[in-house]
């Protein structure tokens, strides 16, 4: 009798007492609000790095992690002429971009066969399997470049695209790849370093201006996702950058080319 008087003690402390579960909490079996203050933590810096090395096919690659919009967590992954965006609650790999492959004119020497072969052995050696998923491939044309992106969609329900490689029209080359299946609305660069430093020295607009460095960067001051060149010119004409704090920088939309001088 002892013990099973225990046993309904217990059951009737259990119902009085509110449950914490995932930043939730839970009283009389009723699920209550979320806690506004809880916020899921992110997987580990070292876990994000490893996926995204993996995927860009790179030695090592240093994390940051950031806020985006919607109190959603980024780790932005660099190398050497790569960056990588990784959702930090899943760990998911987004986006993927190679700096140096990206296209810098308007030059059409690949066909769009060339493009999907080269985009398909990219998803095979990322082991990535679009199976069921329907491929296409269209070129895209901006600010004076040309790329081919080749899509894999969900045919059935909302259509909506899960995997995108987009591929040099010069070279062949593919430079860029998005993870589109948990919907974040994200847009790969398009625009290479060459053609968005000549976007950036005609939108300074002074005689004898010169490049001095560019850094792609991804980007969520304007509220979503975006890929950002930041050109530091030299005012002067040299071919090194003038000193941190007195030349120009003039930042590329590295998908529209629009250009904004900030002059210190």
């Amino acid at each position: 009798m002892r013990r099973a008087f225990s046993f309904v003690a217990a059951a009737m402390l259990l119902a009085v007492l509110p449950l914490t579960f995932s930043g939730c909490w839970v009283a009389c079996g009723c699920l209550e609000t979320p806690d506004p203050n809880w916020t899921p933590l992110p997987v580990p810096a070292d876990a994000a790095a490893s996926a995204a090395a993996k995927l860009a096919d790179v030695p090592a690659m240093t994390v940051t992690l950031t806020d985006g919009p919607n109190a959603r967590r980024f780790y932005i992954a660099t190398a050497p002429q790569t960056i990588a965006l990784i959702d930090a609650v899943g760990g998911m790999v987004l986006e993927v971009v190679f700096e140096d492959r990206m296209p810098d004119d308007a030059t059409e020497s690949v066909t769009t066969a060339d493009a999907r072969t080269a985009a398909e052995a990219f998803m095979q050696k990322a082991g990535l399997a679009p199976d069921g998923l329907t491929e296409s491939v269209s070129t895209i044309q901006a600010a004076g470049v040309a790329a081919y992106q080749v899509i894999w969609t969900d045919p059935s329900g909302v259509k909506s695209p899960e995997f995108e490689v987009s591929v040099n029209a010069a070279t062949g080359s593919v430079f860029a790849f998005l993870d589109e299946r948990m919907l974040l609305n994200i847009t790969a660069p398009v625009i290479g370093s060459g053609r968005a430093t000549q976007i950036a020295i005609a939108a300074f607009g002074a005689t004898g201006a010169a490049a001095g460095s560019a850094e792609l960067s991804i980007d969520f001051t304007g509220g979503s996702q975006a890929s950002i060149w930041r050109i530091r010119l030299n005012a002067s004409g040299g071919t090194a950058p003038d000193a941190e704090g007195s030349t120009p920088v003039v930042s590329v939309d590295a998908v529209t080319g629009n250009a904004t001088v900030a002059i210190p």
